[in-house]
């Protein structure tokens, strides 16, 4: 073999070894680029999963506060309709207690009143407390409860009696103001007004 052919095949060997290397190179630089395309993938894919868990979780959160604060707006609408309903059947009431008054069914509630207090006081003396146009009615109330001082009240606005008797430290209150304001806690808890 002479030195052209040995220089030939050396020749070929070398460009067949490196021929070998670069598609040894290639294929590696190949796999390498697949995998780092692949993690890259799978890094965006979980980027984008938290992205959209935490998209989820704000808009979740904006929900359940819009549902909130609509529940909590529908709940004060109620509350004031339900007041206004309380208010009207009382004012209503008022109206039919004041009508009440001057009829003559009143003048024998005064009596059976008197009548309930001047047991009660057992014959003490007492002050007996009457809306100012209801003090024409003095003597009716004093033929009943005896030893009394019959006062006007401004605070008895429909009428009845309110009574005192020191002796006995008692307060006896009897008037359709009290009676009217003691039933807004009986309305309030038979009525089924109630907001929820």
């Amino acid at each position: 073999m002479n030195e052209s052919q040995k220089t030939s095949n050396f020749l070929r060997a070398i460009n067949k070894y490196a021929k070998e290397q670069s598609d040894a190179i290639r294929l590696e630089a190949e796999e390498f680029r697949k995998q780092e395309i692949e993690k890259a993938t799978k890094e965006g894919l979980n980027d984008a999963y938290t992205l959209i868990q935490k998209e989820i979780a704000v808009k979740k959160a904006q929900i359940v506060s819009d549902v909130a604060k609509r529940e909590q707006e529908s709940r004060k609408q109620l509350f004031i309709k339900r007041n206004e309903i309380v208010e009207n059947v009382f004012a209503d009431a008022k109206a039919k207690l004041q009508e009440f008054a001057q009829s003559d069914d009143y003048i024998s509630c005064l009596e059976k009143s008197a009548k309930e207090i001047a047991q009660l006081f057992n014959n003490n003396s007492c002050v007996v407390y009457l809306k100012e146009s209801d003090l024409n009615k003095a003597d009716l109330i004093k033929g009943i409860i005896n030893n009394c001082e019959i006062c006007a009240d401004s605070s008895i606005e429909l009428g009845g009696i309110k009574a005192y008797c020191e002796a006995l430290s008692i307060m006896a209150d009897d008037t359709l103001d009290t009676k009217l304001s003691d039933q807004r806690v009986w309305f309030a808890e038979n009525s089924g007004l109630k907001v929820v």
